[in-house]
């Protein structure tokens, strides 16, 4: 006897609607629920491997405690209880003995809950919380924290103007590309600004071709083209901003000609998509992976953004760029009240490991933001979220685990975190975690970082527990589909075993992680049930609300120039910095490694390093691949299929070659997130072999020198075949 079961996929950020086609108890099928009140019955190809996913063989189904040598793969069955008990002692041991700061923690993308993570930690007493936080999505919040107060991700269903920019939404976000498709049929304009020419480029009003690493001088030269030519708000900029005069000088540089020659454009490409910016008003520009990325560059880029968006018009309006959430969905508890960053006093937060070099990104400046934000209703707009936006630098906390200085870090945990695939400088990372007295992961499969770890505790899939899937203008009940597997438990259940034995248990009084849930709708007078039963709340969105509140910054008003970077010893106004690793910011190096190299392209249905194990996966993407254009591989003596090595003065990896003219002649297009979990026998499934990240640095000259975000793309590189 078959049924239908409602549930949710969770194997990217959203939490798309999904039916489970069972039979008995076993699910057999999954297909997109059109009764869904936010995403319609769409689901991506990821969404379709739910089932090889939840029932792989190689999944972690019970605890497993390392025997024989870190890195060896060798482990064995263990009890929850057994596991937690010893974790427990020797993190207890090693806090008596180091201090609490001694422990370190690294998450990833969100397939588990983070505010957990962050409420032991807190407890526990430690600031060092890391992981790809620096390249992802986390800096642009802070930074649009800082200029005007809030994050928004843009209303495309009634702009008149999308600009998709450092973004391939067809491959990242399919949510988001049906809207834009939704958008364009409605007579919007589409500016896409990428080096590659993804699927959505060929669908653009315009396609502006960067060169890698060169996005804040385009959008300077927006901003110079939009003073000048009177094309800005004046009424909002002279009445609701503080730093115009101070931008104008900043700008003045930008010229058309100039901004071309930086960034592989025309003149004409640059005026005439400024001009198309700003005559097709509401307009909106998207957050992209492709600015985060970028090093040096990646935090003025947002902040160019976030000004671009203010000073055109755009910003808390129909169709532009939305602030704040709508009532009376900001009423419901938010993530950053259950992290209980109250906990962690004022001395553990000055040890915080990179705070000193990158401040804005530590609790120096989640600090500053956060009570510039006090001054705003809760329920209109929620504090930056610490999970988020104030976090350790990787490098520190990891150079901490291999030297002990300026403390010895000897313990971490990493949940749903993949180090070794995640962060740069692989060997530097390797030789950190081995260095570990406790390595605790949790985690669906035994990737090559949890091949490392002491402790392995087996996560649950999506579809084994429940969630709230919390936008600025809905709530939606994500559905518990079938009980966890085997051992399988979520990410709450795990840090409340450890919580409750280190002695945390009044600050966990909730049995369930659904009674959590409870317990944030309560101030809508709603449970978890109710809204399921409803089928999600949604609200009604005022715009302008500046106009009553002011902006969540230190002035109450968009900070052009701005006060908390300023006081923090940031630049206060945007700039353009040439990346030390490029043609024009090494030219002797660049004769040794001509191709302006990305990484980092997300491509469907792997995500990150996942899904490598999934065949129907594999079969769609077998190999790691590099993209060279026919023009260079042919002149390189290469062609479709060649397995080559990619090389930069990093170090260098093995990938297949992919032959398009997708890519500039000038550049190389190289997957990341590569390791073989087939290559059993291998040392920690040949990590080292494709991984991307061996190519790329993160020492102090190549990262942002305001959140210490390390380049992933404008490196220089040379590709020749094995």
């Amino acid at each position: 006897m078959t049924e239908t079961r409602r549930s949710y996929c969770g194997l990217c950020h959203p939490r798309c609607g999904l039916l489970l086609e069972m039979d008995g108890e076993k699910v057999v099928g999954v297909r997109g629920d059109k009764e869904h009140p936010v995403t319609r019955g769409m689901i991506c190809q990821r969404a379709q491997l739910m089932v090889d996913h939840l029932y792989h063989p190689e999944r972690i189904n019970f605890p497993l405690k390392r025997k024989g040598e870190r890195g060896s793969g060798k482990f064995q069955r263990v009890g929850w209880d057994e596991a937690l008990d010893d974790v427990a002692s020797r993190l207890d041991a090693l806090r008596l003995r180091f201090g609490a700061e001694t422990l370190a923690f690294t998450h990833g993308t969100k397939r588990t809950y983070h505010w957990d993570e962050r409420r032991f930690n807190n407890l526990f007493g430690t600031p060092n919380i890391c992981g790809a936080n620096n390249v992802c999505m986390c800096p642009s919040q802070a930074v649009e924290y800082a200029t005007y107060g809030g994050f928004s991700w843009g209303d495309i269903l009634q702009t008149r103007c999308v600009v998709l920019w450092g973004m391939g939404a067809s491959q990242s976000k399919p949510g988001m590309f049906g809207q834009i498709m939704m958008a364009k049929k409605n007579g919007a304009r589409l500016i896409v600004v990428d080096p590659r020419r993804i699927r959505e480029a060929e669908m653009a009003d315009m396609w502006l071709p960067i060169r890698p690493g060169t996005d804040v001088a385009l959008m300077l030269g927006w901003l110079k083209i939009l003073i000048e030519e009177g094309l800005y708000d004046r009424e909002f900029v002279e009445k609701w901003t503080v730093g115009f005069e101070d931008l104008k000088k900043a700008v003045e540089p930008y010229s058309a000609e100039r901004v071309a020659e930086i960034t592989w454009l025309t003149p004409a490409q640059v005026r005439d998509s400024a001009h198309m910016y700003a005559a097709n008003r509401p307009a909106m520009i998207t957050w992209g992976f492709g600015i985060d990325k970028q090093g040096v560059n990646a935090t003025q880029a947002a902040r160019a953004r976030s000004i671009l968006r203010a000073v055109s018009g755009n910003l808390d309006v129909p169709g532009g760029e939305p602030l704040g959430f709508a009532d009376p969905i900001g009423k419901i508890l938010s993530f950053n009240k259950l992290e209980m960053n109250e906990a962690l006093s004022a001395a553990q937060r000055a040890k915080q490991l990179g705070a000193d070099e990158y401040p804005f990104f530590g609790y120096p400046g989640w600090e500053r933001n956060d009570a510039a934000n006090q001054r705003l209703p809760h329920d209109y707009m929620h504090p930056p979220w610490a999970g988020q936006t104030c976090v350790g630098h990787a490098r520190a906390v990891f150079n901490a685990m291999r030297s002990g200085k300026p403390y010895p870090v000897k313990a971490a945990i990493s949940v749903a975190s993949n180090p070794l695939l995640s962060l740069a400088d692989v060997r530097k990372t390797h030789e950190a975690l081995s260095s570990l007295d406790l390595y605790v992961v949790g985690e669906y499969y035994l990737t090559p970082s949890a091949a490392l770890a002491d402790y392995i505790f087996p996560i649950c899939t999506t579809v084994e527990t429940t969630e709230l899937w919390h936008g600025t203008d809905f709530c939606v009940a994500c559905p518990r589909g079938i009980d966890p597997l085997y051992e399988r438990r979520n990410t709450y259940d795990f840090w409340r075993g450890l919580a409750v034995r280190l002695g945390q248990k009044e600050h966990w009084p909730w049995e369930s992680v659904d009674r959590v849930w409870d317990h944030c709708l309560a101030p809508v007078g709603l449970t978890f049930q109710k809204l399921a039963e409803q089928n999600g709340i949604f609200g009604r969105r005022e715009y302008k609300r500046y106009e009553k509140l002011g902006f969540g910054t230190p002035s109450g008003k968009v900070e052009i120039r701005s006060s908390i970077f300023e006081a923090l010893g940031c630049e206060p106004l945007p700039v353009y910095r040439e990346m030390p690793m490029s043609p024009q910011g090494d030219p002797e190096l660049y004769k040794q490694y001509p191709l302006v190299l990305i990484t980092g392209s997300r491509f469907m249905p792997m995500y990150h390093s996942e899904w490598r194990q999934i065949p129907a996966a594999r079969e769609k993407r077998p190999d790691p691949l590099v993209t060279l254009h026919p023009e260079t591989a042919a002149g390189l003596g290469l062609k479709e299929g060649d397995w080559v090595r990619v090389s930069t003065p990093k170090g260098s990896v093995r990938m297949r070659l992919h032959v398009s003219d997708m890519v500039d002649s000038r550049m190389a297009d190289a997957d990341h997130g590569w390791w073989f979990p087939e290559r059993k026998d291998a040392k920690l499934f040949d990590v080292f072999e494709s991984n991307a990240n061996v190519l790329c640095p993160d020492d102090a000259e190549y990262c942002s020198p305001e959140i210490g975000g390390w380049p992933h793309t404008a490196l220089l590189c040379r590709v020749e075949k094995e």
